[in-house]
């Protein structure tokens, strides 16, 4: 667990909203409300801070996304500055996308495929966009509703390396929807859970293991899926990792790294030590707390 703590200093944190882990296993944490990314190592040893407040190349207002592509590079989405930054991996500036048409509006989370295309959460236009790594604008989809392919805020993209599958929640209207990498229509999960004001739903994936995790601000829990939209288990860790406001995941060799909003904290979960769990009785002894089946 990363303990952070509230404040402005290294590796204290205001309101994070978003994590995520590069290929040498270090972890980057958008501290929202200081205006910053974070850098971590995988043991949590505070690294190094990119950006500063503010609207200028490098600067954030509001980082709400972070992804990494195999170079090493950052992605970084800003609600506030309605724009997503492209940064070297010491945090240099590179590029910045504003969006199709209209632009941005609160641009959320961030994710990549395999061949290095990148879908943006727009949430404030209710759609996705898919961007080619030179930021040429690839597809669109999306607009505000209940019907198939529309959103209500939505909070978080995924893609399944496997089959190139997109997978967005949309936890206003309780659900997850599924799509082609081009946004058609597959499928859509329904997720009771979901549907609070809190509004930090987030999803990460292992095609491995078919399995799809989606974090529930207001339970307090991680909820797992398999591929075919079946609600299989629940993660609930108790103390002292309990959660507090989980607002981001990332699924790292079979660890899922969890921030905790409200903790202002990293927990990390193996999920093999939960899988293992599954046929055991919950003690008090035991960290998490796995319901219903497997990790």
């Amino acid at each position: 667990m990363f303990e952070g703590g509230k404040g402005t200093e290294d590796g204290e944190f205001d309101s994070p909203t978003e994590i995520a882990v590069d290929g040498n296993g270090n972890v980057f944490v958008a501290d929202t409300g200081n205006g910053r990314i974070e850098k971590f190592s995988s043991t949590g040893a505070f690294l190094s801070i990119i950006g500063t407040k503010g609207s200028g190349r490098g600067q954030f207002a509001q980082p709400n996304g972070i992804a990494i592509d195999r170079a090493g590079d950052i992605y970084v989405a800003e609600a506030g500055n309605h724009r997503v930054q492209k940064l070297a991996p010491d945090g240099t500036f590179i590029a910045e996308w504003k969006g199709p048409e209209l632009g941005f509006h609160g641009p959320r989370r961030i994710a990549i495929c395999p061949d290095d295309s990148i879908y943006v959460v727009d949430q404030g236009h209710n759609r996705i966009v898919k961007f080619s790594p030179d930021g040429e604008v690839l597809a669109s989809w999306g607009s505000k509703g209940s019907g198939v392919g529309e959103f209500n805020d939505p909070t978080s993209v995924v893609v399944d390396p496997a089959t190139n599958k997109v997978y967005v929640a949309d936890p206003c209207n309780k659900r997850i929807q599924v799509f082609d990498s081009n946004g058609k229509f597959l499928a859509k999960w329904s997720v009771p859970q979901w549907g609070q004001p809190v509004g930090f739903e987030d999803l990460s994936i292992d095609s491995r293991t078919g399995r799809l995790y989606a974090s529930s601000t207001h339970l307090d829990a991680v909820l797992i899926f398999d591929l075919n939209g079946t609600t299989i288990g629940t993660l609930i860790p108790k103390p002292p990792d309990k959660l507090e406001g989980p607002s981001a995941l990332a699924l790292v060799n079979r660890k899922l790294y969890v921030l905790n909003m409200g903790g202002n904290r990293v927990s990390i979960i193996d999920l093999q030590t939960a899988a293992e769990m599954k046929h055991r009785r919950t003690t008090t002894s035991q960290r998490v707390q796995f319901c219903r089946t497997d990790a």
